[in-house]
Protein backbone atom coordinates (compact mmCIF):
# COMPACT_ATOMS: atom_id res chain seq x y z
CA UNK A 1 0.00 0.00 0.00
CA UNK A 2 2.77 2.51 0.81
CA UNK A 3 4.48 1.71 -2.17
CA UNK A 4 1.40 2.10 -4.56
CA UNK A 5 1.00 5.83 -2.60
CA UNK A 6 4.41 6.62 -3.20
CA UNK A 7 3.73 6.08 -6.62
CA UNK A 8 0.95 7.93 -6.69
CA UNK A 9 2.80 10.67 -5.07
CA UNK A 10 5.44 10.76 -7.61
CA UNK A 11 3.03 10.71 -9.96
CA UNK A 12 1.14 14.02 -8.97
CA UNK A 13 4.21 15.82 -8.23
CA UNK A 14 5.39 15.49 -11.82
CA UNK A 15 2.15 16.53 -13.26
CA UNK A 16 2.62 19.36 -11.02
CA UNK A 17 5.55 20.04 -12.50
CA UNK A 18 4.63 19.71 -16.04
CA UNK A 19 1.60 21.97 -15.37
CA UNK A 20 3.57 24.91 -14.13
CA UNK A 21 6.00 24.74 -17.49
CA UNK A 22 3.00 24.29 -19.69
CA UNK A 23 1.21 27.33 -17.80
CA UNK A 24 4.61 29.35 -18.71
CA UNK A 25 3.73 28.85 -22.13
CA UNK A 26 0.31 28.86 -22.58
CA UNK A 27 0.72 31.90 -21.04
CA UNK A 28 3.59 33.77 -23.29
CA UNK A 29 2.93 31.46 -26.71
CA UNK A 30 -0.73 31.15 -26.56
CA UNK A 31 -2.65 27.70 -27.43
CA UNK A 32 -1.91 26.73 -30.70
CA UNK A 33 1.94 27.79 -30.46
CA UNK A 34 2.37 25.38 -27.30
CA UNK A 35 2.88 22.13 -28.49
CA UNK A 36 3.65 18.89 -26.42
CA UNK A 37 7.02 18.72 -28.31
CA UNK A 38 7.68 22.04 -26.63
CA UNK A 39 6.29 20.87 -23.21
CA UNK A 40 8.30 18.04 -23.21
CA UNK A 41 11.74 19.48 -24.31
CA UNK A 42 11.58 21.94 -21.16
CA UNK A 43 10.49 19.29 -19.03
CA UNK A 44 13.00 17.03 -20.01
CA UNK A 45 11.25 14.48 -21.25
CA UNK A 46 10.08 12.93 -24.31
CA UNK A 47 6.48 13.15 -26.02
CA UNK A 48 5.79 9.26 -25.23
CA UNK A 49 7.16 9.84 -21.45
CA UNK A 50 4.52 12.81 -21.37
CA UNK A 51 1.41 10.61 -22.49
CA UNK A 52 1.88 8.83 -19.02
CA UNK A 53 0.63 11.49 -17.18
CA UNK A 54 -1.54 13.47 -19.87
CA UNK A 55 -3.93 12.17 -22.11
CA UNK A 56 -2.74 15.04 -25.11
CA UNK A 57 -2.34 18.62 -25.16
CA UNK A 58 -5.81 19.40 -24.25
CA UNK A 59 -6.09 17.64 -21.16
CA UNK A 60 -2.56 19.47 -19.75
CA UNK A 61 -4.79 23.10 -20.61
CA UNK A 62 -7.32 21.37 -18.43
CA UNK A 63 -5.26 21.06 -15.98
CA UNK A 64 -3.27 24.68 -16.05
CA UNK A 65 -6.87 26.04 -16.18
CA UNK A 66 -7.79 24.03 -12.72
CA UNK A 67 -4.92 25.61 -11.25
CA UNK A 68 -6.62 28.79 -11.86
CA UNK A 69 -9.88 28.14 -10.94
CA UNK A 70 -8.51 26.88 -7.53
CA UNK A 71 -7.05 30.67 -7.30
CA UNK A 72 -9.80 31.87 -7.69
CA UNK A 73 -12.33 29.76 -6.02
CA UNK A 74 -10.41 30.30 -2.71
CA UNK A 75 -11.25 33.66 -3.07
CA UNK A 76 -14.61 33.69 -3.81
CA UNK A 77 -15.31 30.92 -0.71
CA UNK A 78 -13.69 33.46 1.45
CA UNK A 79 -16.18 36.59 0.24
CA UNK A 80 -18.75 33.61 0.73
CA UNK A 81 -18.44 34.20 4.22
CA UNK A 82 -18.71 38.31 4.41
CA UNK A 83 -21.13 38.97 7.11
CA UNK A 84 -22.68 41.28 4.51
CA UNK A 85 -26.12 41.84 2.50
CA UNK A 86 -26.41 39.62 -0.32
CA UNK A 87 -26.59 42.70 -2.55
CA UNK A 88 -22.88 43.87 -1.51
CA UNK A 89 -22.07 40.10 -1.28
CA UNK A 90 -22.97 39.58 -4.83
CA UNK A 91 -20.78 43.25 -6.28
CA UNK A 92 -17.75 41.99 -4.15
CA UNK A 93 -18.26 38.27 -6.15
CA UNK A 94 -18.13 40.17 -9.86
CA UNK A 95 -15.50 42.61 -8.39
CA UNK A 96 -13.40 39.61 -7.24
CA UNK A 97 -13.38 38.58 -11.06
CA UNK A 98 -12.00 41.42 -12.39
CA UNK A 99 -9.32 41.80 -9.49
CA UNK A 100 -8.29 38.11 -10.42
CA UNK A 101 -8.00 39.26 -14.26
CA UNK A 102 -6.08 41.93 -13.13
CA UNK A 103 -3.61 40.18 -11.41
CA UNK A 104 -3.86 37.45 -13.41
CA UNK A 105 -4.28 38.56 -17.05
CA UNK A 106 -3.41 35.34 -18.93
CA UNK A 107 -5.18 32.80 -16.37
CA UNK A 108 -8.04 34.68 -16.88
CA UNK A 109 -7.75 34.32 -20.29
CA UNK A 110 -6.99 30.65 -20.12
CA UNK A 111 -10.37 30.35 -17.67
CA UNK A 112 -12.38 32.18 -20.66
CA UNK A 113 -11.01 29.75 -23.36
CA UNK A 114 -12.11 27.00 -21.44
CA UNK A 115 -15.41 28.25 -20.95
CA UNK A 116 -16.06 28.45 -24.51
CA UNK A 117 -14.23 25.52 -25.98
CA UNK A 118 -15.41 22.95 -23.20
CA UNK A 119 -18.97 23.35 -23.73
CA UNK A 120 -18.71 23.70 -27.56
CA UNK A 121 -16.79 20.39 -27.61
CA UNK A 122 -18.87 18.65 -25.18
CA UNK A 123 -21.22 15.82 -26.29
CA UNK A 124 -23.85 13.12 -24.83
CA UNK A 125 -20.52 10.99 -23.73
CA UNK A 126 -18.88 13.45 -21.79
CA UNK A 127 -21.79 12.48 -19.10
CA UNK A 128 -19.50 9.39 -18.93
CA UNK A 129 -16.44 11.00 -18.58
CA UNK A 130 -13.79 10.36 -15.45
CA UNK A 131 -14.78 12.68 -12.66
CA UNK A 132 -11.19 12.47 -11.72
CA UNK A 133 -10.44 13.84 -14.80
CA UNK A 134 -9.02 17.37 -15.50
CA UNK A 135 -11.53 18.84 -17.64
CA UNK A 136 -14.48 17.45 -15.49
CA UNK A 137 -12.68 18.87 -12.33
CA UNK A 138 -12.31 22.23 -13.93
CA UNK A 139 -15.93 22.48 -15.47
CA UNK A 140 -17.00 21.31 -11.90
CA UNK A 141 -15.03 24.10 -9.78
CA UNK A 142 -15.96 26.59 -12.55
CA UNK A 143 -19.40 25.85 -11.76
CA UNK A 144 -18.99 26.76 -8.65
CA UNK A 145 -17.35 29.65 -8.86
CA UNK A 146 -20.77 30.53 -10.99
CA UNK A 147 -22.93 29.32 -8.40
CA UNK A 148 -20.75 31.50 -5.15
CA UNK A 149 -22.27 34.40 -7.59
CA UNK A 150 -25.92 32.86 -7.85
CA UNK A 151 -26.27 31.77 -4.08
CA UNK A 152 -25.00 35.68 -3.24
CA UNK A 153 -28.18 36.84 -5.90
CA UNK A 154 -30.52 34.28 -3.85
CA UNK A 155 -29.47 36.05 -0.56
CA UNK A 156 -29.90 39.40 -2.11
CA UNK A 157 -33.37 38.31 -2.95
CA UNK A 158 -33.97 36.79 0.21
CA UNK A 159 -33.05 39.72 2.36
CA UNK A 160 -34.56 42.33 0.15
CA UNK A 161 -31.02 44.03 -1.07
CA UNK A 162 -31.72 42.57 -4.61
CA UNK A 163 -35.47 44.22 -6.30
CA UNK A 164 -35.73 42.20 -9.55
CA UNK A 165 -38.34 40.26 -11.34
CA UNK A 166 -35.78 38.18 -13.19
CA UNK A 167 -34.86 35.01 -11.01
CA UNK A 168 -31.63 34.38 -9.30
CA UNK A 169 -30.67 32.01 -11.84
CA UNK A 170 -31.50 34.52 -15.00
CA UNK A 171 -29.52 37.37 -13.52
CA UNK A 172 -26.58 35.64 -12.70
CA UNK A 173 -26.95 34.89 -16.31
CA UNK A 174 -26.95 38.22 -16.82
CA UNK A 175 -24.07 39.38 -15.00
CA UNK A 176 -21.83 36.55 -15.66
CA UNK A 177 -22.37 37.79 -19.61
CA UNK A 178 -21.95 41.84 -19.04
CA UNK A 179 -19.06 40.47 -16.45
CA UNK A 180 -17.34 38.58 -19.36
CA UNK A 181 -18.37 41.44 -22.05
CA UNK A 182 -16.52 44.65 -20.04
CA UNK A 183 -13.58 42.68 -19.17
CA UNK A 184 -12.92 41.34 -22.68
CA UNK A 185 -13.69 45.00 -24.12
CA UNK A 186 -10.70 46.25 -21.04
CA UNK A 187 -8.45 43.73 -22.35
CA UNK A 188 -9.00 44.28 -25.87
CA UNK A 189 -8.09 47.86 -24.83
CA UNK A 190 -5.80 47.47 -21.91
CA UNK A 191 -2.74 49.60 -23.39
CA UNK A 192 -4.90 52.37 -24.82
CA UNK A 193 -7.67 53.00 -22.28
CA UNK A 194 -6.08 56.33 -20.62
CA UNK A 195 -5.33 57.85 -24.26
CA UNK A 196 -8.19 56.85 -25.94
CA UNK A 197 -11.09 56.67 -23.48
CA UNK A 198 -9.43 59.19 -20.77
CA UNK A 199 -9.99 56.25 -17.92
CA UNK A 200 -8.00 53.49 -16.16
CA UNK A 201 -9.60 49.37 -16.16
CA UNK A 202 -9.86 50.23 -12.87
CA UNK A 203 -12.14 53.17 -13.33
CA UNK A 204 -13.81 51.54 -16.12
CA UNK A 205 -15.01 48.81 -14.01
CA UNK A 206 -15.77 50.67 -11.00
CA UNK A 207 -18.58 52.62 -13.19
CA UNK A 208 -19.66 48.83 -14.13
CA UNK A 209 -20.17 48.48 -10.44
CA UNK A 210 -22.44 51.17 -9.65
CA UNK A 211 -24.43 50.62 -13.12
CA UNK A 212 -25.14 46.59 -11.96
CA UNK A 213 -25.67 47.67 -8.01
CA UNK A 214 -28.69 50.04 -9.17
CA UNK A 215 -29.86 48.06 -11.98
CA UNK A 216 -30.30 45.50 -9.09
CA UNK A 217 -32.28 48.04 -6.24
CA UNK A 218 -35.15 48.62 -9.33
CA UNK A 219 -37.14 45.86 -10.14
CA UNK A 220 -37.74 45.84 -14.10
CA UNK A 221 -40.86 44.05 -15.59
CA UNK A 222 -40.33 44.11 -19.10
CA UNK A 223 -37.86 44.96 -21.94
CA UNK A 224 -38.27 48.52 -23.02
CA UNK A 225 -40.38 49.54 -26.24
CA UNK A 226 -38.36 50.20 -28.92
CA UNK A 227 -39.95 52.61 -31.00
CA UNK A 228 -38.98 51.16 -35.06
Amino acid sequence: MEIKKRKEWEKKSKQSRIVDIAEDLFNTKGYEATTLDIIAKIAGYSKRNLYQYFADKNEIFNAVTLKALKRLNAKLVDISTYDINGLNKTVTVINAFFTFFMNYRKSFENIIFFDITYYQNSTASDTEEDPESFGVQAKNLHEENLNIMLRAIEQGVKDGSILSNFTPKQLQLIIWGENMGIIHSIANRYDNLETEYGCTPQEVFANYLKMINNCMQCAITKSPDIKK
